[in-house]
């Protein structure tokens, strides 16, 4: 029996023990439970706070982004766009020249005048135009237009006859690019439409590497015709009145096939344009591929290289310096000049032209025997102590130059208006300016000659 009772007292003691571990485990667990719930209110209030204050933060930091944003943007569109415009308009002379004749002489950079033609310009879609030496005395004319009428434009240039002074206006406008490469080497473009502009044009020039200039024209217009098709871009190449070699027809017309010594000393300019025609026409008829040709003839203005050695730059910088004006062979071979922005525009309406796609000359037919071009010259450096020297006449130069602008003025309505007379007084006021900054010029003759950096 007292075994027994034992027993019931040991076991009543242990059952109360184990309900009293028992209550003060629900107690802990009860309190753990309560901290839990705490620790998570607290973090839920923290995190809440924070979430408002990034909620403050990034609602403030998003306003003053957008203020920012609009302060950058307007800025952009003055200090990018409307003032280079409104520089550029001063310089070029827009409402001046084409349409009247007459100029002004703010022309720091340029010197050329076009007209915009508000009604065309309106209607012309925005396009992204590549100009393959678009850092060159034709090339950097081209580009103000383009530019002026709001195209986005990219200038390829390698520098070996353009300058980057003739471009250094565009340099920061975000329409603008410019591109440093060699057109014999292949480029990857997006573009809508391509002038392909690159060669040395004058005889020093392209007979200083005979080579590269061939390689210029032949290879490098198989770069810009496989550019071309391969992004569908519609193709003008600059080609020359030069492919009329010492012609037998006067004046030239489109129709003629020329006259040409094929290994020549200019047969590397003449021939390599001639065998890019053919490779135009053969794109054109094989890849369906959109091209333009232009025969260009003479052509002068602000931004010609001071030491190309071609007839108006070389007259100009003689009488300006008071040195002898050089003839070479004795003065009757004859030339026709047009004024730049007249090349220009020629140039922008053969491109837009839809349907005609043969080639057609551009130049002025006023003709000049060289001996009274020099007389000329003379007359408008009126303090020029100048005299006209004659020396032997060089290989294969022309005896006459001429062209029948007959299809640009029935099949574009062009036709040139700047008088020679204007032109030639905007040209000197250029080099003055050039001379005066540069210091002396020596003259280039017309033998092979490296250009020099303008």
């Amino acid at each position: 029996m007292l075994s027994s009772n034992n027993n019931n007292n040991n076991n009543n003691t242990i059952t109360a023990r184990t309900s009293t571990n028992i209550e003060k485990k629900r107690q802990e667990g009860e309190e753990e439970t309560m901290n839990l719930i705490r620790t998570t209110d607290t973090t839920t209030t923290t995190t809440t706070t924070n979430n408002v204050f990034d909620r403050e933060l990034v609602s403030n930091t998003f306003c003053m982004t957008r203020k920012s944003l609009l302060i950058l943007v307007l800025g952009t569109m003055i200090g990018y766009f409307i003032v280079p415009n409104l520089l550029v308009e001063k310089e070029l002379g827009f409402n001046n020249l084409m349409s009247t004749g007459t100029t002004t002489n703010n022309n720091r950079l340029s010197g050329a005048k076009y007209t915009r033609t508000s009604t065309n310009n309106k209607n012309k879609k925005k396009r992204r135009i590549l100009v393959t030496g678009g850092a060159g005395f034709v090339g950097s004319h081209l580009v103000d237009k383009l530019m002026s009428e709001g195209h986005d434009v990219i200038a390829l240039d390698n520098f070996y006859t353009g300058s980057e002074n003739n471009i250094a206006h565009w340099l920061s406008h975000p329409n603008f690019r410019l591109i440093v490469h060699d057109v014999t080497e292949p480029i990857q473009l997006e573009v809508d439409e391509i002038y392909h502009l690159a060669c040395p044009a004058s005889p020093p020039h392209y007979q200083y590497n005979p080579i590269k200039t061939i390689k210029t024209s032949t290879m490098g217009t198989m770069n810009m015709l496989g550019l071309a098709k391969r992004v569908g871009a519609r193709i003008l190449f600059s080609s020359t009145s030069e492919i009329y070699g010492d012609p037998l027809i006067h004046p030239q017309p489109e129709s003629y096939w020329g006259n040409v010594n094929p290994i020549g000393p200019r047969a590397c300019y003449d021939e390599g344009k001639r065998v890019a025609e053919t490779m135009m026409y053969a794109y054109a008829q094989k890849e369906n591929v959109d091209v333009r040709v232009a025969r260009i003839f003479n052509t002068f203005g602000p931004r010609m290289h001071p030491n190309d050695g071609r007839v108006v730059s070389n007259f100009i910088i003689q009488a300006l310096q008071n040195k002898n004006i050089t003839i070479y062979g004795d003065g009757t071979q004859s030339r026709s000049f047009q004024y730049v922005s007249d090349l220009i525009n020629g140039l922008t309406m053969l491109m837009d032209q839809t349907t005609y796609t043969q080639p057609v000359n551009l130049g002025n037919p006023d003709e000049y025997t060289i001996q009274n071009f020099a007389q000329y010259i003379q007359r408008l450096v009126p303090k020029s102590k100048s005299d006209i020297v004659y020396y032997p006449k060089s290989q294969d130069d022309p005896s006459q130059r001429q062209p029948d602008i007959t299809t640009a003025f029935t099949q574009l309505g062009w036709k040139p208006i700047v008088e020679v007379e204007q032109g030639l007084k905007e040209t000197i006021a250029y080099f003055r300016n050039v001379l005066n900054t540069q210091g002396e010029i020596i003259p280039t003759g017309p033998g092979a000659s490296k250009p020099h950096q303008a």
